[in-house]
């Protein structure tokens, strides 16, 4: 599914769930509405910082890999625009037949590359997310909320900064792993 997509389904999400809770028959009594700011717990909470990172360094090796195999295509193609000149039809062909190879072998690293990291970056966030949706369930039921959306979906233009949970989350979140630690710790 692309994008574009995607964000239309998310409006059309939010506005039928708005829809729902503006209604009197469906809503509850307080109609609360809170969001939240994922990347923001992501960036700033303990174990989405360290989770971050580790996909950095993962992203920086493979960046380098890539880098190093793009400057022997460079040389490549500059010792080739160099003695162009001096090869025969048939040797000038051939390397300029080298040269189209590597160059399909390095957009393939590229690609598998991207592709490695959107793994990494799936496998690395998925336990976090998953994590951070229960402690934002449990955040909601206690607070009494109805609804807690993402702050950055589409659709959502002001948010007043009572409804915003993040700072909360992410409290809520790093006290849940320093106990997880603590409970490594003892064992």
């Amino acid at each position: 599914m692309d994008r574009k997509m995607g964000a239309s389904m998310c409006a059309v999400l939010v506005l039928s769930l708005l829809g729902l809770l503006m209604n009197p028959m469906t809503a509850n009594a307080t109609g609360k509405i809170a969001v939240i700011d994922m990347q923001k717990v992501m960036r700033e909470s303990h174990a989405g910082k360290a989770a971050m990172e580790k996909l950095n360094k993962k992203f920086e090796k493979l960046r380098e890999e890539l880098k190093k195999k793009q400057e022997e295509l460079k040389a490549f193609k500059d010792d080739l625009e160099k003695k162009a000149p001096l090869l025969s039809d048939e040797a000038r062909a051939e390397k300029e037949r080298q040269y189209k190879k590597m160059l399909r072998e390095f957009k393939d690293q590229s690609d598998d590359a991207q592709f490695e990291m959107r793994q990494a970056e799936s496998r690395t966030m998925e336990p976090i997310l998953k994590e951070l949706e229960k402690i934002v369930t449990k955040i909601g039921k206690e607070r009494g909320y109805s609804l807690i959306l993402e702050n950055k979906m589409p659709g959502i233009y002001y948010v007043a900064p009572d409804a915003d949970i993040t700072d909360e989350v992410i409290k809520a979140y790093d006290e849940l792993k320093a106990k997880e630690q603590k409970g490594k710790g003892a064992k």
